[in-house]
């Protein structure tokens, strides 16, 4: 069976919210499926815009804290591992709204300034990518006269036969 002191945050988190919408299962802890199902959907439809908490499924009750079939132990807090988890959960929230300000406030410190010559240099460089290998190829080649050779004698001179159509 599960401790209350075992579990992580997020269930600790449903376990509590259990307690705070039906407080009769402090004295009796045991839930039925259905009352889980309908709890947590609940709980999940209230949660409108991100204001409440998000509350997952509690697929680890049904393992490890079954009684019988349908019938599974809710693992009920004491009054200090109660307080012990606002703690937790008060803890929790306050670094993620220092951090943000942190970052807010990194972010606006930092500024580059470019060099009109390194702008240079770099639209040079996308000029240079920019052309493909077969335009490098045709730009290095030399411009043949048609006059002055015939294709097909030069494909005869490298061992292609050519069929003329009648």
């Amino acid at each position: 069976m599960l401790k209350f002191a075992n579990l992580s945050l997020a269930q600790k988190r449903f376990v509590v919210s259990v307690l705070e919408t039906n407080p009769t299962f402090k004295k009796n802890p045991k839930i039925t499926l259905k009352e889980c199902a309908s709890i947590y959907y609940t709980l999940r439809d209230k949660r409108t815009g991100g204001k409440n908490e998000k509350i997952g499924y509690p697929n680890w009750l049904f393992n490890k804290n079954k009684v019988e079939r349908g019938v599974y132990q809710l693992p009920i807090p004491t009054d200090a591992e109660l307080s012990a988890y606002t703690q937790e959960l008060a803890a929790k929230l306050k670094p993620v709204a220092k951090a943000k300000a942190k970052v807010a406030k990194l972010a606006k410190a930092k500024t580059v300034k470019v060099t009109k010559t390194a702008a240079v240099k770099s639209t040079v460089k996308a000029d240079e990518f920019e052309k493909s290998r077969l335009q490098r190829v045709i730009d290095e080649s030399s411009i043949v006269n048609e006059d002055d050779e015939d294709f097909n004698q030069i494909l005869r001179d490298n061992g292609i036969m050519i069929h003329e159509a009648a």
